[in-house]
C-alpha cells in the first residue's frame, strides 16, 4: 500500500498515518514517510499518548490496517478517538468488535448472507438491540459492510515498473524458460510445474491429500513449495512418503525463500499456482497474478474471509469481460473435489513446445490463462491503485455523509 497515500486527492482526503512499528528502513516505509502528509511514528508511544494525538488531530475516520495481527493496537480504536472507525487490508474478517463500524470487502470475501441482519452501528442502543438476535441468528459479521464494485485488495505492483518496460508476450515467454532452467536445471522439458509459496502452516491435511492425489495422476508434474520454515520440508517429504509412496514424494521439490522483487520474479515460472483453500494466499496471490500466472483456488467457507481472499483478488486480476468471467470460473472451485478436478484437467492438458529460439512455449489451456492474465496486467481492477483509491475516498465521504445524517447500514460504491 506504499503509494496509497500518496495519491489521495487532497480536495477529498488527508491521510495521516501512525506507524505502531518501528522503521525497518525498507523502500516502503520510506515511502510512505515522505509521501504521507502527516507522518507519525508511534512506534514508542503509550495508547494514551496516542488516543490524545488521534482527537487533536481532529481525525474523522479511523483506519485499522492491522487487526488481530503483529503491531496491532487495538486498544487505541476501543477508547473510539475517532467518530468512525474501520477495518481493511490488514486482517481478513471481522474483528466482533462494537469499536469497528465498517470493514472494506466485496460480495466474494464477503457474501451478503453472512451478515447479522440488524447493523446500524450508530451508538450503544444500536449495540443493545442487535444483542437480542444473537442467539438465534446464523449470522458472522457485525460490521456494516463497504462492498467495492472491484475487488476490495489493493497492492502497488504497477507503481513498481513502467508499463513501457513491458515485455511483449514472446520476449516473456522466453524469459520464462531461461529462469525455469536456472531454477530446475535438472528438470525435463515436459515437466509441469505445479507451486506454492504460502508459508507452510497453511497447509493443512485435506489440501496435501488433495495435492498428492493431483501429482499422483499427473505423473509428469512436480509441486514446487518453499522452505518457508525449513523444517517443514523434511516434514512434509515425510508425511508424503508415508500418504503417497517416494514416486509421488519426490516429486515435491523445496527451494528457499526469495527476496521479495526476486520472488515476484521468479513466480512466473510456476504453471500453476495452486492455493490453500483453508487460508488463501493473499499478498502473494497478488504476487502470482502480476507474473500472470494462473491460480486456482477453493473459497472453501462462506464464513471464513481468509477463505475467500484469493477468489476476489483473481476475479480483480482478470479482464471485466466474458473471456474474464470464463476463465474465473475454471479457476474457482466450489468444492474439494472440483479443486482436484480442475487442477488435473489443466496440468494434463498443458505442454511445452520447443521453438527454433530454444525457449519452450506452453500449449494448452492453462497457456491461454496465462495470456489472459499478461494481456490484463495493466487494465485490470487489481493493479489498478488509482482506481482503488478514488473509490477508497467515496467510501470515505459516504460514510462520513451517513454519520453526519445519523443513517447505518451497508455502502455500495
Amino acid at each position: 500500500m506504499q503509494s496509497v497515500f500518496g495519491f489521495h486527492n487532497p480536495s477529498r482526503a488527508r491521510a495521516f498515518c501512525y506507524a505502531t512499528t518501528a522503521s525497518d528502513n525498507s523502500v516502503h516505509r520510506q515511502q510512505i514517510e515522505r509521501e504521507a502528509p502527516v507522518f507519525r511514528d508511534a512506534s514508542t508511544w503509550t495508547a494514551d499518548r496516542l488516543v490524545q494525538q488521534i482527537v487533536q488531530d481532529e481525525i474523522h475516520i479511523l483506519v485499522n490496517l492491522n487487526g488481530y495481527t503483529r503491531g496491532a493496537r487495538n486498544e487505541v480504536f476501543a477508547a473510539r478517538p475517532a467518530p468512525i472507525q474501520m477495518s481493511f487490508m490488514g486482517f481478513a474478517g471481522t474483528l466482533g468488535a462494537e469499536w469497528c463500524d465498517y470493514i472494506l470487502a466485496d460480495e466474494t470475501a464477503i457474501p451478503p448472507d453472512t451478515l447479522r441482519p440488524s447493523r446500524r452501528n450508530l451508538g450503544l442502543e444500536d449495540q443493545l438491540l442487535d444483542q437480542q438476535s444473537h442467539d438465534d441468528e446464523d449470522w458472522v459479521y457485525s460490521e456494516n459492510i463497504i462492498f467495492c464494485k472491484e475487488t476490495f485488495f489493493c497492492c502497488d505492483h504497477a507503481q513498481s515498473e513502467s508499463r513501457e518496460s513491458q515485455s511483449t508476450w514472446e520476449d516473456e515467454q522466453s524469459k520464462r524458460w531461461k529462469m525455469r532452467k536456472e531454477l530446475f536445471p535438472s528438470l525435463s522439458d515436459d515437466a509441469i510445474i505445479l507451486g506454492n509459496f504460502n508459508q507452510l502452516y497453511k497447509i493443512e491435511p485435506t489440501t496435501f491429500r488433495t495435492w498428492l492425489r493431483i501429482l499422483d495422476k499427473v505423473p509428469k508434474a512436480i509441486l514446487w513449495l518453499l522452505r518457508f520454515p525449513d523444517l517443514g520440508e523434511s516434514n512434509l517429504k515425510r508425511t508424503a512418503q508415508e500418504w503417497a509412496g517416494d514416486s509421488v514424494a519426490s516429486r515435491i521439490w523445496f527451494t528457499d525463500v526469495a527476496p521479495k522483487h526476486q520472488h515476484i520474479s521468479r513466480a512466473r515460472v510456476c504453471d500453476l499456482f495452486l492455493d490453500t483453500p483453508e487460508c488463501n494466499a493473499h499478498t502473494t496471490a497478488a504476487d502470482v497474478l502480476w507474473s500472470s500466472t494462473p491460480l486456482l483456488t477453493l473459497p472453501r467457507y462462506k464464513y471464513k474471509m481468509c477463505s475467500r481472499m484469493a477468489a476476489s483478488i483473481l476475479k480483480g486480476a482478470l479482464p471485466n469481460s466474458e473471456e474474464g468471467r470464463q476463465a474465473a470460473r475454471e479457476l474457482i472451485a466450489e468444492d474439494d473435489d472440483q479443486y482436484e478436478e480442475f487442477a488435473i484437467e489443466l496440468a494434463r492438458n498443458f505442454s511445452y513446445r520447443i521453438q527454433p529460439s530454444g525457449h519452450g512455449e506452453g500449449v494448452g489451456r492453462l497457456g491461454e490463462l496465462r495470456k489472459i492474465l499478461f494481456d490484463s496486467r495493466w487494465t485490470c481492477a487489481l493493479f489498478d491503485t488509482r482506481r482503488w483509491v478514488s473509490d477508497l475516498e467515496s467510501a470515505y465521504d459516504e460514510a462520513w455523509r451517513r454519520w453526519v445524517s445519523n443513517e447505518g447500514g451497508d455502502i455500495y460504491l
